[in-house]
């Protein structure tokens, strides 16, 4: 393991963080950023007291604020539960209770902790006695059942250094100081945590988006070498970029991005207008990237190589992980975690394979998959994939009813016939029990997942 905190603290002068916030640009250097973490430590304490071992829940938008107290719990000891605030309230009062939350802060008293002098506040020793002490529980969105509260101890989060970087970086710590980031993901999410983790490690400079209704206006007001976003954030930008080009972008070098398939033409539409790319895959149960894969041009269906000193086996078709970085288990749920971490492995539910180049591909999801009547498995995964081949079809989602496959699909009222036609013909070419038996159209898009998935 290695001191997250003195790391912050050797790199001094440099910008750590750069954000918008009415209109002016605020900038703060990593010794700035050290000292307001002891500051909030103070306040924190000065309030609760000591904090050690408390479950301290954090509901709020990403902020540089948010970035301060996530640090300064984490180095009093507490137990830090991030709340996705996009979940309704009666799941979030569930994922409170369930997460035996002592101390809830909101958004609207991040300035109650956040008292910042940016004056000389000493020192404060990280204690990375025991590498299993419960550092965070992060409830996964999950497209099935209520969501689970994954427990990540010291070990998972500085195990060692992170890279979520573009592949130039990745292998190169003297050009980080160089490097200009942008947090999207937010800090709720595993791979915004992921992504302030490494980017702090590196000494990177990040702008922090704290409005995301704002991104597109802010991107045109700076400049970033690199993003770590959603494959839908990626839908958003394909648009800007086709009426201004990287320059409305904020002159974005390389993005890379995590959390659901990506379309081979968005890829292809970013690469030939100059903009790298690069996908993580690895789930919060796995706190971060098991695999990374910049190869675009004879592997971009793949989810990349190992990276994080994992160890990849695909048992009965699913992929199944161990690494420094893996949860502990699920908070209050043994049954679930003993259904997942089998034989000291995550079985992730994915299911893939390796190809003879040692590159991981995903093809379904195990728990997603369709079981009929007659045995047969049905993965709902590769009937959206081929309905997505129609550029009709905006949104879809496969299930099974009475038996039987349906299709859910979110298009344009105009584009319904076409469909159906397409959907006869595609059937012609399916096994009789993978035939789509009925098409449902609907208006508006599905509920999604904090990671965008469809909500299945």
């Amino acid at each position: 393991m290695y001191d997250f905190f003195e790391n912050i603290k050797s790199y001094q002068n440099r910008i750590a963080y750069r954000y918008f916030r009415e209109d002016t640009v605020h900038e703060v250097t990593y010794t700035q950023y050290y000292n307001n973490i002891l500051e909030c430590l103070a306040n924190l304490q000065e309030r609760f007291g000591d904090i050690e071992g408390k479950h301290v829940a954090i509901k709020g938008n990403n902020c540089y604020e948010y970035i301060v107290i996530l640090a300064a719990l984490i180095l009093g000891k507490a137990v830090v539960v991030p709340v996705n605030i996009r979940e309704s309230d009666e799941v979030i009062e569930e994922i409170l209770a369930d997460a035996d939350t002592d101390y809830v802060i909101s958004q609207n008293s991040f300035k109650d902790y956040c008292s910042f002098k940016n004056d000389e506040s000493g020192n404060h020793s990280f204690d990375l006695s025991d590498e299993n002490r419960l550092v965070m529980i992060i409830y996964t969105s999950g497209t099935t059942g209520k969501p689970k509260g994954v427990m990540l101890t010291l070990k998972n989060l500085f195990g060692r250094k992170r890279n979520i970087l573009p592949k130039e970086y990745a292998e190169d710590e003297a050009k980080d100081d160089l490097l200009i980031t942008y947090l999207v993901f937010p800090l709720y999410h595993a791979a915004g945590l992921c992504s302030w983790l490494s980017w702090c490690n590196r000494g990177c400079m990040t702008y922090i988006n704290e409005d995301i209704g704002n991104m597109l206006n802010e991107l045109q007001e700076i400049k970033i070498d690199f993003a770590f976003v959603s494959p839908a954030t990626m839908k958003l930008w394909k648009k800007r970029l086709k009426r201004g080009g990287a320059l409305k972008l904020g002159c974005v070098k390389s993005v890379g991005t995590t959390g659901a398939p990506m379309d081979r033409e968005i890829i292809d539409f970013f690469v030939e207008n100059g903009i790298n790319y690069c996908q993580f895959y690895g789930m919060t149960e796995t706190f971060g990237d098991v695999t990374y894969n910049s190869n675009v041009t004879d592997k971009v269906a793949s989810v990349g190589k190992l990276t994080n000193d994992a160890v990849l086996k695909i048992i009965d078709d699913e992929i199944c992980v161990s690494s420094w970085n893996c949860m502990k288990g699920y908070y209050n749920n043994p049954s679930e975690t003993v259904n997942t971490i089998i034989d000291g492995m995550i079985h992730t539910g994915d299911l893939g394979y390796i190809d003879e180049d040692g590159y991981v591909y995903i093809t379904g999801r195990k728990k997603n998959l369709i079981i009929l009547s007659g045995g047969e498995n049905v993965s709902p995964e590769e009937l959206e994939n081929l309905l997505y081949k129609n550029q009709a079809v905006k949104e879809c989602k496969v299930f099974e009813r009475d038996d039987k496959i349906v299709a859910a699909v979110f298009a344009k009222e105009s584009d319904e016939e076409v469909i159906r036609q397409y959907v006869s013909d595609l059937n012609k070419g399916l096994p009789i029990f993978k035939k789509i038996h009925v098409v449902e159209f609907q208006n508006k898009e599905f509920e999604k997942t904090a990671s965008g998935k469809i909500r299945r």
